[in-house]
Formats: structure tokens, sequence, C-alpha cells
């Protein structure tokens, strides 16, 4: 989809975006008067909330905080988020900041889950933000946790394709955001042991939502794997028992 540039007295760049729904198309600007205004900048955990909204085909204004220049500890900031963290959002006159809260309020408001639905949202997605983070990028843990996790995720997608079942949630948007971010932050990583896992990851990076740095990575990952399959063979030909 085109973007539709627009000037905001708010810092930072502005973008206005009415998310097509991921169906084949060719799509066009639109202008729109968006009630939602999401605060990000393309290194923060922003990209998990801008792919909810663009699955939920909620329209929306993206606003880019340049960090460098302190745009996110400025006052006018500060009143949505007072941790001067992003993302944070607007809806209306109501600020939510934490993508794990961002999420959950999306889900319940936009995406009309039933009671039960939005309890296991919100098990899938504090279990992202916390355990699972934890296990990923605190060093201290990396080591030990992050083959539990991914043991036991794999064990569970044996059985089913999506972590709710068939249907693909706010969950997996949750959780697939942290295992997509693993070919970002450790290209060496071999995940294909984890068979279940891989394949999951593979379906979420070919969704048309999904968005683009986590696609790419995904492409790097799957390209890296096959280089590691081939010259395995080839060693095998070369080494192995005969």
């Amino acid at each position: 989809m085109q973007t539709l540039r627009v000037r905001q007295p708010f810092v930072g760049t502005t973008r206005a975006r009415a998310p097509a729904a991921p169906r084949a198309g060719r799509s066009t600007a639109v202008s729109v008067q968006a009630s939602i205004k999401l605060y990000t900048n393309p290194g923060s955990r922003g990209k998990i909330a801008e792919w909810y909204l663009a699955e939920l085909a909620v329209p929306h204004e993206l606003v880019l905080l340049d960090m460098r220049k302190g745009e996110h500890k400025r006052p006018e900031f500060l009143a949505i988020n007072p941790f001067g963290k992003v993302p944070a959002m607007t809806d209306g006159d109501l600020p939510i900041f934490e993508s794990g809260a961002i999420l959950l309020h999306l889900a319940n408001k936009y995406g009309k889950l039933s009671a039960d639905e939005l309890g296991t949202a919100a098990q899938w997605t504090l279990f992202a933000n916390s355990t699972l983070s934890d296990a990923f990028f605190n060093s201290a843990q990396r080591g030990t946790q992050m083959p539990v996790m991914l043991s036991s995720l794999n064990s569970i997608l044996s059985t089913k394709p999506y972590l709710a079942g068939d249907s693909f949630t706010v969950g997996d948007i949750a959780v697939g955001s942290y295992l997509l971010y693993l070919p970002l932050f450790f290209p060496d990583l071999d995940l294909t042991k984890y068979e279940h896992v891989w394949d999951y990851m593979q379906r979420l990076a070919a969704r048309a939502t999904c968005p683009a740095p986590y696609k790419e990575a995904m492409a790097g990952a799957l390209e890296a794997a096959a280089q590691r399959q081939g010259g395995g063979n080839v060693m095998s030909k070369l080494f192995g028992k005969r």
C-alpha cells in the first residue's frame, strides 16, 4: 500500500495508514481519519503492534520518533508514556504503552474475542513478553532456557499449526515475533532441529501482513539452512562411512 504523508503538530515523522486485509490486490493511497496513533521507531518492538494492526485492517497513524534527537523524552510523548519508551499508542483519548498491553487492547476492542479467547491471548502475550523474551535475550538465561523454550514450543506445534489451534491469532503475533527476531539477532543459530517451530516460523513469515524485517531475516535463515545442509551433504560424501 502506498503511504499518505501528513503533517502533524506532534514530534516525529507521521504516516497515515489504512491497512489492507491480507489478500491479493492492488492497493491505492487513501485518506483516513484514524483514531489510533502508534508511536514507534524501526528498532523497537513496535513492529509487533504494526503487524497486528495490519492483520485487523484497522486504520492508524504511524509516528516515527527520532530517538537520537530525544523525541521520546519530550513532554508531549511523556504524557503518553511517562517512561519514555516505545512502542506506545493512543486510541482516541486513551494512552497505552508496552507492546503486550497494546496487543491485548487491540484484541479486546477490535479483534472481537470472546472471554475465553481473550484469556488465551493474554496467556501467550504475557508468556512472550516475559518468559520467552528472557530466555532469548537475557544472556544469563539464554544458554539453558532457550533450548527448553524451543523444545516445548516444538512439542506444542507438532499437533497444531498455530498456538490456539487451526487459526492464526494475536498469540501467534506475540510469540511469533520473538521467534522471528532470532534470525535477526542470532543469524548463526540453527533452528532447523526444532522442525515444527521452523515450519511455524515459515508460515508466519509467509503472511502478507508480516513485517518486512521479519520476512527478510527469515529468507536469510532459510538460505543459511540450505547452505548448511548442502555443506553437510558434501562432507558426508567426503568423510562419511563407506
